[in-house]
């Protein structure tokens, strides 16, 4: 049996029955024509109550205008139009999408024929899919931070514990040529002792500082005296001074600073190491620590070539030496980072053949917790 209907009935039945919004207006944007759905959405009896009327009197004045603006948009183009927007009723907020065509009739139009469907869950599907994607997003990125951080962390303390062992290479060759008398031999057996127990100090506590689960080091503070540990780190590197025919000028006053001894050791190792290594032979290095206001400033100038400007700019970053912009230098970049923790500054001032690093710190910090950041 075939069922035969007028396309009229069918097109009825349709606007009866669809899910979608669908909507008829003229030229002015007055309803022609509005589907069960949209009568339901906007609380409407009868069909009636809506023809005849301007969109501006039926929907929220944030719909009219955007439904306004893409119908005046056709009758330029003359093309059919997408497009999304939001409708508040009754504080609940839906997403519906639309599709306008304009309705011609001899080559005129006359109308729009607009077609909405509700995307709220598809919209709102889509915002949690954005959202996870971000958090992978962001937990990605932590981890190669954290990756990143320990790289850091390992190279800095490899960097920083070949300053001593440099140091001891050279004391222990002195020994083994015996060209010392009994006393420099004591004075140098001493010397080793010491630097090896600093090197346990630093290894301890910065293995039980570190947190491998954010990739920080957790300063220790305490009270000590900096001239006396300035007097230590010159003596870890006085067989270099030596070897390299440095005289070591050492201006200082007695100065007691809360601070973590261990870290600082670093950054004046750092410091003395380069001043060394970089500087002229037969010269001198000239170290000063001094009290001004309620900060302990030290310093430590050495005859070397001048720093140029387009390094001096960068000198602390990673993986910049005194004289090309990439390599293995972390000691510095680790110094600066030491210094700020510390709630200090790190600065460079060169001149003509002389380089003066200066770094200076609160003697006193009521802030006992601090960390370093990478």
């Amino acid at each position: 049996m075939v069922i035969s209907y007028e396309k009229n009935i069918l097109f009825d039945y349709l606007l009866e029955n669809s899910q979608d919004i669908i909507t008829l207006t003229d030229i002015n944007f007055n309803y022609i024509f509005v589907s069960r759905t949209f009568l339901k959405l906007y609380n409407f009896f009868h069909i009636s109550q809506v023809t005849g009327k301007n969109i501006k009197d039926i929907l929220p004045s944030e719909c009219s205008d955007v439904i306004s603006e893409k119908y005046n948009t056709i009758l330029q183009t003359r093309e059919p139009l997408t497009f999304t927007y939001k409708l508040n009723l009754n504080n609940h907020e839906t997403i519906l999408k639309q599709i306008s065509v304009p309705v011609v009739e001899e080559g005129e139009i006359k109308g729009f024929l607009s077609v909405s469907r509700d995307i709220t869950n598809e919209e709102n599907l889509k915002l949690k899919l954005f959202e996870k994607v971000y958090q992978l997003n962001s937990l990605l990125e932590n981890e190669k931070k954290l990756k990143a951080q320990k790289e850091i962390f390992m190279a800095t303390l490899t960097h920083d514990l070949k300053n001593p062992v440099q140091a001891q290479l050279m004391s222990l060759k002195l020994l083994k040529n015996g060209i010392i008398n009994i006393n420099e031999q004591k004075e140098i057996v001493s010397e080793l002792l010491e630097s090896s127990n600093y090197m346990n100090e630093m290894l301890c506590s910065i293995l039980n500082t570190y947190k491998f689960d954010n990739g920080i080091i957790e300063l220790e503070k305490n009270l000590f005296d900096a001239s006396i540990l300035l007097k230590k780190c010159i003596t870890e590197i006085k067989a270099l001074a030596k070897n390299r025919n440095i005289k070591i000028n050492y201006f200082y006053t007695n100065l007691k600073i809360f601070a973590d001894e261990t870290q600082l050791r670093r950054v004046i190792s750092n410091i003395l190491n380069n001043a060394l290594h970089y500087g002229y032979k037969n010269s001198e290095l000239n170290i000063n620590l001094k009290k001004e206001n309620n900060l302990a400033i030290f310093s430590f100038e050495n005859s070397s070539d001048t720093i140029p400007n387009n390094i001096k700019e960068h000198i602390f970053d990673k993986y910049v030496t005194k004289n090309k912009l990439s390599g293995a230098g972390l000691g510095l970049y680790f110094s600066k980072k030491v210094v700020e923790a510390h709630n200090g500054k790190i600065y460079l001032i060169p001149s003509k053949n002389k380089n003066k690093f200066v770094f200076e710190i609160p003697i006193k910090n009521n802030l006992t917790k601090a960390s370093i950041d990478w």
